[in-house]
């Protein structure tokens, strides 16, 4: 029987943790779920919050700004957890992750802030374009 799990985060510009890992507790949009080597397989979306790993019988944090997660577990094989995230900071104390997240979460706010300018920016210049070949 499997004693441990691979555990893999990634967010779009960077792996955020790959281990292995004995136990795993993430907040699903149903409530928590915990999730032990040999899990059924699932995929689902990911509240943002605080997934709660085990490793060498520590506990260790894994913060995130939403996401995915799937879980894959084939006979003969090592159950595989991959989350997939917007963002995401791993570490041993539950404070500093948090305070690291909050802090990408504002980035990632600030640049959506200025994707949405820009998009304006260019759907305006397009709007005058089209304005132009209609007169002609």
């Amino acid at each position: 029987m499997e004693t441990t799990m691979r555990l893999e985060v990634f967010t779009p510009d960077k792996q955020v943790l790959d281990t292995s890992t004995q136990s795993m507790n993430v907040l699903l949009p149903d409530g928590w779920w915990g999730i032990l080597p040999g899990h059924a397989p699932m995929i689902s979306y990911l509240e943002s919050g605080v997934v709660h790993y085990r490793r060498d019988d520590q506990t260790r944090y894994i913060a995130l700004y939403q996401g995915t997660i799937e879980v894959t577990s084939n006979p003969g094989e090592q159950t595989r957890v991959l989350i997939l995230t917007s963002a995401g900071e791993e570490g041993a104390e539950l404070k500093q992750v948090q305070i690291l997240l909050d802090q990408q979460a504002a980035r990632l706010e600030e640049l959506a802030k200025e994707a949405e300018i820009e998009f304006k920016q260019i759907r305006i210049a397009l709007e005058k374009s089209l304005q132009k070949i209609s007169v002609s």
